[in-house]
């Protein structure tokens, strides 16, 4: 088992710099006030309450079923109690169709699992376990008090420019195909948008199998994942932007006119606009399952692989990201990657961090609003650039993984 005092320095980190742009005056919420509004603590309601506080833990299941420290069959057992109590709450509360709401029966699974593991507590898997599932909630609302910190502070974006390469790079808009495809099928837009939830739930996946042989993945998935959250707010402050979605009221209607019209730096829409699409972080997660799986056999490279795809395509069907923030998350990853590394010495990673940091500079170099203007002109050359960026960050890691 991984040491997770990483983790818990750089989560304690984030904490209290959160809790100082608190108190400066710069954030609009705590950490603490945060999870009570995730809670809903305001509802006199405490069913509410006790519901929210099931449904933080449903991500649970995914982490706990991998695990072989307890026989396979009581890990069934627990998951099938668990969703057995999920139902028969719902029943009693008498919630309509029930059984569609498929999160409280992960939520039932999840607090029967925590209660175990409590009970398991002399078991040093026991207590490890705990310990990071504690941390990806924190992880969570960390994440969600950052999130909000973005959108009150206002950032001037840069969303025309990431529409202009994506156009100049693709030949037309694959954001404004996406979400007009989406709208046109909606149980396609209802699977992706499951997809583009259940993130969570998915990296647990991975944190699962990690848990069960540490030695097939190249570093730890909660390390990771700090690692992805610190670069995460130094990317948004550098190059701030919100996404389609949160950029445009006539997007994608009004596409063509908006395409027509110089990159400039300007505003979000009114209400919760966070500076969180590039690069896009939500792909991100989903590769980083990707990478530390991949040595799990062919089913699992299989499952994460689709679900990654089902990603991408989410987060330009939702209109949260273009197609460019997806290309850069290649790279930046990589970066991360190279930092994250355990086994593979720092002569065999300098290359592919240096390579990550410089991809990314450049991406930052043609946000610019007349860099991107300029950019319009050369197509081919941005199509290039956009493929040498996705071939050469997969290329890099796999030559790092090999130098193990």
């Amino acid at each position: 088992m991984r040491s997770l005092g990483f983790p818990l320095a750089g989560l304690l980190a984030a904490w209290l710099a959160l809790y100082g742009a608190r108190l400066a005056g710069a954030a609009p919420l705590a950490p603490h006030e945060m999870l009570g509004r995730i809670l809903e603590l305001e509802d006199p309601n405490p069913r509410v309450w006790g519901e929210n506080f099931a449904s933080l833990w449903q991500f649970v299941p995914f982490a706990f079923l991998p695990v072989a420290a307890w026989p396979l069959g009581w890990r069934v057992a627990l998951a099938a109690a668990g969703a057995a109590l999920g139902a028969l709450y719902q029943i009693v509360v008498g919630v309509p169709q029930w059984w569609l709401y498929f999160y409280m029966f992960f939520a039932g699974a999840g607090v029967v699992m925590l209660a175990f593991l409590a009970s398991q507590w002399r078991r040093p898997e026991a207590r490890y376990l705990l310990g990071a599932l504690a941390l990806f909630a924190a992880f969570g609302v960390i994440t969600k008090t950052f999130l909000m910190y973005s959108s009150t502070a206002a950032m001037p974006v840069l969303d025309s420019s990431a529409l202009a390469l994506d156009a100049a790079s693709f030949g037309a808009s694959p954001s404004a195909w996406a979400v007009e495809t989406a709208r046109a099928h909606p149980g396609l837009r209802r699977l992706l948008s499951i997809a583009y939830e259940t993130l969570p739930l998915a990296v647990m996946a991975a944190f699962g199998l990690e848990l069960r042989d540490p030695r097939r993945t190249p570093f730890g998935l909660l390390k990771g994942l700090v690692v992805c959250g610190f670069v995460a707010a130094a990317a948004y402050a550098v190059t701030p932007v919100a996404g389609p979605a949160y950029a445009f009221a006539a997007f994608p209607e009004k596409v063509d006119a908006l395409l027509a019209a110089a990159p400039a730096v300007a505003g979000t829409l009114p209400d919760f606009s966070p500076r969180n699409a590039f690069p896009s972080f939500h792909l991100a997660w989903a590769l980083l399952a990707v990478m530390l799986t991949a040595r799990f056999g062919w089913t699992a490279r299989v499952i994460f692989g689709v679900y990654a795809l089902l990603i991408a395509l989410a987060t330009l069907a939702l209109g949260e990201h273009y197609l460019v923030d997806l290309v850069a998350s290649f790279p930046i990853l990589l970066a991360i990657a190279a930092l994250c590394m355990e086994r593979t010495p720092w002569r065999h990673r300098w290359h592919a961090l240096l390579a990550g940091l410089a991809f990314y500079a450049v991406w930052a170099v043609l946000l610019r609003p007349s860099v991107a203007h300029e950019a319009r002109a050369y197509p081919m050359l941005m199509a290039a650039w956009c493929y040498a960026c996705v071939a050469a960050s997969i290329w890099l890691y796999v030559r790092m993984v090999r130098r193990e």
